[in-house]
């Protein structure tokens, strides 16, 4: 859908189409679609209160928002092994990185051998240490085999692995933040959401706005935003 016809259906959904008095100014507008494309995203990816589906679990809630998928491999990394139990390599996720999805690993042996995919075992600040420590954990590398512990940073993450192996590459699928809609090339496609996916966006966007203004169709329009799949 053209940026333009964006705000044009959103004027059409608050009735203030041809209303040059009452129709909010376009930045007002344009700030209460970025407001539900923002709604939309963070509420069909960890599922809304109405639906209960998140990202995927159906075939309408991998629609929603697979436009917005990305995948991004890294086999260059900033390394660490000053610490005596682990080596860490650093990651510095995307820019437009919003969420992640599926984290893969290809690991060797210290030489390069034995190769293998395998997955990152997902832990927090305050648990890595014990799954380090811990000689069971399939951290450990055994049988050419393991799985290297991933922490969260600020800006991207640390994978890490005991000394006997190494991570050759990182694949990061993940869903990059929704781009503004603005009117800067207002004839252009706005492309991280379907045409279908974006009219329920601008229902969204309209109710937040009547919201706002205490409109009376309030309430009708926020039944129908709920009757939406």
């Amino acid at each position: 859908m053209k940026y333009i016809n964006i705000l044009e259906g959103f004027e059409r959904e608050i009735a203030r189409i041809d209303d040059a008095i009452e129709k909010p100014s376009t930045d007002d507008s344009l700030f209460w679609l970025n407001q539900a494309v923002g709604k939309f995203t963070k509420e069909r990816f960890n599922g809304d209160f109405v639906h209960r589906t998140s990202y995927e679990q159906n075939e309408k809630r991998r629609l929603d928002l697979i436009k917005l998928f990305r995948t991004k491999k890294y086999d260059e990394f900033e390394y660490d092994n000053e610490q005596p139990s682990y080596d860490q390599y650093i990651i510095e996720y995307p820019k437009d990185f919003l969420f992640a999805l599926n984290e893969d690993v290809i690991i060797s042996d210290k030489s390069g051998g034995h190769k293998m995919d395998t997955c990152m075992f997902e832990c927090t600040q305050d648990s890595f240490m014990y799954r380090i420590t811990n000689s069971l954990t399939d951290f450990h590398y055994r049988y050419h085999r393991a799985r290297p512990l991933r922490i969260r940073e600020v800006n991207g993450c640390r994978l890490l692995t005991d000394k006997n192996y190494k991570i050759h590459e990182y694949t990061l699928g993940y869903l990059k933040k929704p781009s503004e809609i603005t009117l800067e090339n207002p004839f252009n496609e706005y492309e991280d959401f379907e045409d279908i996916i974006m009219a329920e966006i601008i229902k969204i966007a309209a109710q937040m706005y009547l919201e706002n203004q205490k409109d009376e169709r309030y309430k009708t329009i926020t039944a129908e935003v709920n009757t939406q799949e």
